[in-house]
């Protein structure tokens, strides 16, 4: 079944700690429910894809799996033996970014990566305080071109990896063409990681940014033309993906 997206929210850490959450029921591919979101931490290194869970089984209350590299459109489908009256719920986090999503356990989670990006996902039961059953996890996956399960891939325009849904920039062109590279200015490379004239990774991809490239950012935020042709300022890219 089709997941519900339930809670999207985003931790922050700086001078303090802030916690911003938005509740929505929606489809696991819908448009983001909140705006809020800070400044994106250090990539999880990728170690698991959707094959991975192609036939997977586990058992215990919950499955969790960092790591996990997938593209925008593929799917993830969760059920568990026994069925019980217990909704299974998914917990998917890119960073410090985080959203839920639920769906009966007797239908099974399906969950859509609405981004190409690295995620961390966690499944358990939501037993409203009570004891969870002894179970049988089992895991398939469908790839973004429909193969096991015929999963179509959202419309994504402009090739950058992230869905037109959840897109702040349309026509987005990797790598970035920047003319006069150097230490400190970051661009988007051809894998749509942003990194500086040194290649010094930014940790922030283009779909941290909203599927925008430095060239992109430099233009909304009116950056001086000069200081664009090398890229843009890592505080200029912290705060762009902050607030998109």
């Amino acid at each position: 079944m089709r997941a519900r997206h339930i809670l999207r929210g985003a931790i922050g850490v700086g001078a303090g700690l802030a916690l911003a959450v938005a509740v929505a029921i929606a489809p696991a591919s819908a448009a983001p429910v909140s705006t809020a979101k800070p400044a994106p931490a250090a990539p999880v290194a990728p170690s698991n894809s959707c094959a991975t869970f192609e036939g997977l089984t586990a058992t215990g209350p919950g499955v969790s799996y960092s790591g996990v590299a997938l593209q925008a459109g593929e799917s993830i489908t969760a059920t568990v033996s026994p069925t019980t009256t217990y909704d299974i719920l998914l917990s998917a986090t890119i960073g410090l970014n985080f959203f839920f999503y639920a769906a009966p356990s007797a239908t099974g989670l399906t969950f859509t990566a609405p981004a190409s990006s690295v995620y961390t996902l966690s499944w358990s039961l939501q037993t409203n305080g009570g004891t969870a059953p002894a179970l049988t996890w089992t895991f398939d996956c469908s790839t973004a071109s429909g193969a096991s399960g015929g999963v179509i891939a959202p419309a994504d325009a402009d090739k950058d990896g992230v869905a037109d849904s959840v897109d702040f920039c349309s026509g987005t062109v990797l790598p970035d063409a920047v003319s006069r590279p150097a230490a400190g200015s970051y661009y988007a490379n051809r894998s749509g990681l942003f990194v500086d004239g040194n290649l010094a990774s930014s940790g922030i991809t283009i779909a941290d940014a909203g599927g925008c490239s430095a060239a992109q950012i430099a233009k909304a935020v009116n950056l001086n033309k000069n200081v664009a042709k090398a890229g843009v300022p890592l505080a200029t890219l912290q705060s762009w993906a902050a607030s998109h």
